[in-house]
């Protein structure tokens, strides 16, 4: 499916750059070899476009080409700059050590993530799982905003103006299905209107719970818990589970909308 980008151009001297991002953008976690073809089809750019682009990518190191395949990778800068970007994060600093600890106390999976165009993307994922049921999510990982909790509790946080423009973008994905799952994202939204959480199965034999942090001078950072449908029963989930995230959440938002007044 082509990459869609959300935001409006500002200029047109700006388009290589958004396009060269595309490119790279077409990389995921399972999708580490692509040709130029793929590219295209991936990104929507034309072939020619595409091959000027990864060109100039190569030359500077952002992609990697394999002769033998004819295909890219995700060059080495790519990788320093995530890993820069993840220990620069004082909200992941904060709260990481509580994430770990109540991950391993009730044997839970607690992560943290953030939007980009029409997905989340993990910062930080700490598994400690009593089963084998749930996928392996590493940093960088990437989920649906419109099926899961994390991007329905983002959505919550967004204007109506720039969430509308969101949803037409991720109507895309479900030429069929967008009315259910139209309904799915307003229940949601309205679980986080009265609890200040939603909880979506978006996977069999796992739920998820997802909390917005919502403060408007941070990233739209979300952090959620997961856990297997088996090993807690939803009103135990709302009783034990919820007052966990939410009070992740408050003591996030207590130390950094306190520091951000100052």
């Amino acid at each position: 499916m082509p990459i869609h980008p959300i935001q409006e151009r500002i200029s047109p001297s700006n388009r290589s750059v958004e396009r060269a991002l595309n490119i790279l953008r077409a990389f995921r976690p399972g999708v580490g070899r692509l040709s130029n073809a793929e590219l295209a089809e991936r990104t929507g750019l034309a072939r020619s476009t595409v091959s000027r682009l990864t060109q100039t990518l190569v030359e500077n190191g952002f992609l990697d080409y394999d002769v033998s395949s004819g295909s890219y990778r995700l060059g080495a800068p790519v990788l320093s700059l995530a890993h820069a970007a993840r220990l620069d994060s004082d909200v992941l600093d904060f709260a990481f050590p509580v994430m770990r600890e109540t991950a391993e106390d009730f044997r839970i999976n607690v992560g943290l993530a953030v939007a980009d165009q029409t997905d989340m993307v993990y910062l930080e994922s700490v598994r400690r799982n009593r089963r084998e049921l749930f996928r392996h999510v590493t940093s960088g990982s990437r989920v649906p905003i419109e099926l899961t909790s994390l991007g329905r509790a983002y959505l919550s946080t967004l204007a109506p103006a720039r969430r509308s423009s969101l949803l037409e973008s991720l109507r895309s994905r479900h030429p069929e299905g967008w009315p259910v799952v139209l309904s799915g994202i307003e229940q949601s939204m309205g679980e986080i209107r009265t609890a200040g959480y939603c909880a979506v199965s978006w996977q069999a034999g796992i739920m998820s719970m997802a909390a917005p942090l919502g403060l408007a001078h941070l990233p739209p950072y979300v952090f959620n818990i997961s856990y297997a449908t088996d090993d807690f029963t939803r009103r135990k989930a709302e009783t034990a589970l919820a007052p966990l995230l939410l009070g992740l959440v408050e003591r996030v938002r207590v130390e950094f909308g306190d520091s951000a007044r100052e």
